[in-house]
């Protein structure tokens, strides 16, 4: 399941720290060339068809097809061209030649094959579009493949950017070998680091240094101090080891580089399709414009986040015409509860007998911080009148209910790039999808087949199809989006050049000097 397949293990590993953290954190006595990056959860093996390690790891090691770049463009990777046929019916590959995986076996067209028939077709992946709708694969040369479909896959190629199973493996690799043909090797893994050396055959631009030590540093406060004691070089990212904007304050007056760009995931406030109080259209009205966007972006976020109303930001592709920020106007959101047949004022609601009061689920291990952003939310909605009652439950608790729509207002977040829009709207929009523990943003039959239809349509339609669905959220008041938080890393002086990757999905290495 995506959602699965990416959020629920760093969620997991959170709640699991207080036995993996260690106090003091080992570090190698020599690291002139060796760039030191804190992990929040051990890589594991790498399995690229398991959900047994964190996903940050995996683009160091093993290429894909094709590269996300910035703002959604797609690179050439192991592929260097591709093309689709008019019918959408099939996608023909110019491999990439002269490529070995680090065990010195060649990639070309017979290993390319075999790699995606491993998920291709597969029951367990059926939640990328390519591979619930793949027919076959014929090899039309050394170094030449076409994936032929069931039926045409608008984003398919944007789904073969994506970490887990899409990217190459060697076929000759013995089971828990996690053997690619990236610019990273393997050499060692545990519990506590994943040791990286640099592949001097790599294909593409080789890093300028020769060793990367991964390290696993749950606890964010000892990653903030083990960047300042000079034993981590870097810290942050949302799929990496995430950096809170308070922590970054800190760290940036005292001579650390923050780095921080605009982000592609999207924290909303979500309104439970089976709650009977949510079910008034009244209700989500009154929230959406009871609540001071810039204020959670500016307060809580430290800055490092900008408010939004819109379920996607401009930074992922076909995110739709933007939607002006609405100033919180709390007039206006007691005329919207009056005229749906509320009657009371900031004191109070009541209809048909009721009185307006609401259950805000939240969860510290599911999301850190979003106790404070709740409690600012519950203040915005007090001087409206709403009532809202704060339930704070640990992980599981979160995993178990969410799916249930057992609550009135949670949290959620979109996926991001290299998986959006795609893969939000088809898992966390759709009635039938599969989204295991962490549920749906929100759910209707009309919904259902904008949805279907956006996802179906390629070519010039495309975007209309997807400003369909983003009318109908809007138009119904089906979520409140609140603030994109930027991507936010803290790096130490004596790393030079550090940029950020398209995707926080991936390691930031490259363009890095070490002083």
């Amino acid at each position: 399941m995506l959602k699965l397949d990416r959020r629920s293990f760093l969620a997991t590993t959170a709640g699991l720290s207080f036995l993996t953290f260690l106090p003091r954190i080992a570090f190698a006595d020599g690291h002139a060339d060796t760039l030191r990056v804190a992990i929040a959860g051990e890589t594991g093996d790498l399995d690229l068809l398991q959900n047994v390690s964190t996903l940050s790891s995996y683009s160091a090691v093993f290429d894909a097809l094709i590269h996300y770049g910035p703002g959604g463009a797609l690179e050439p990777g192991l592929a260097t061209a591709w093309k689709i046929a008019e019918d959408g019916l099939s996608i023909s590959f110019d491999l990439r030649e002269g490529v070995s995986f680090t065990d010195g076996t060649p990639f070309d067209a017979t290993a390319a094959e075999w790699n995606l028939k491993r998920w291709m077709g597969v029951a367990d992946f059926s939640w990328i579009g390519i591979a619930d709708a793949y027919d076959n694969i014929t090899i039309d040369a050394p170094n030449k493949i076409t994936v032929k479909l069931k039926r045409p896959v608008p984003a398919a190629l944007l789904e073969l950017t994506i970490v887990r199973p899409v990217r190459f493996l060697s076929p000759k690799a013995a089971a828990g070998q996690p053997i690619g043909t990236g610019p990273w090797i393997v050499e060692s893994y545990s519990s506590t680091e994943t040791v990286l050396v640099r592949n001097d055959a790599y294909w593409g631009e080789k890093p300028a240094f020769g060793r990367m030590e991964l390290k696993v540093v749950p606890d964010e406060l000892a990653r903030a101090n083990a960047l300042r004691a000079g034993e981590l070089d870097v810290i942050g990212g949302d799929w990496v080891a995430a950096l809170s904007p308070r922590r970054a304050k800190a760290l940036e007056g005292e001579g650390m580089t923050i780095v921080a760009e605009p982000g592609t995931a999207t924290t909303i406030l979500g309104f439970s399709p089976k709650s009977p109080m949510m079910q008034d259209k009244a209700v989500r009205d009154a929230i959406f414009l009871g609540i001071d966007r810039a204020a959670v972006a500016t307060v809580l976020f430290e800055g490092y986040a900008d408010p939004t109303a819109d379920i996607f930001p401009t930074t992922v592709p076909t995110a739709g015409a933007r939607t002006p920020v609405p100033a919180r106007d709390v007039a206006a959101a007691q005329a919207a509860l009056t005229a749906g047949g509320w009657t009371g004022d900031a004191s109070g609601w009541t209809k048909d007998g009721a009185a307006l009061e609401i259950a805000f689920l939240v969860s510290e291990e599911s999301f850190p911080g979003s106790r404070r952003i709740a409690e600012m939310i519950q203040g915005m909605l007090m001087e409206v009148g709403v009532k809202t009652n704060i339930e704070t439950v640990d992980n599981a608790t979160m995993h178990e209910r969410r799916p249930n729509f057992d609550y009135d207002l949670t949290f959620f977040a979109t996926y991001g790039a290299p998986y959006d829009p795609h893969g939000s709207l088809g898992a966390s929009f759709v009635t039938a999808s599969d989204t295991g523990p962490d549920g749906k943003i929100y759910v209707h039959p009309d919904l259902d087949a904008l949805v279907a239809t956006a996802l179906e349509t390629g070519g010039d339609a495309r975007e209309g199809a997807m400003q369909a669905v983003y009318d109908w959220l809007r138009d119904n008041t089906a979520a409140c989006p609140l603030v994109v938080t930027q991507r936010l890393w803290a790096v130490n002086p004596r790393v030079k050049g550090f940029t950020l990757p398209a995707t926080d999905y991936d390691l930031p290495f490259k363009g890095i000097t070490l002083g």
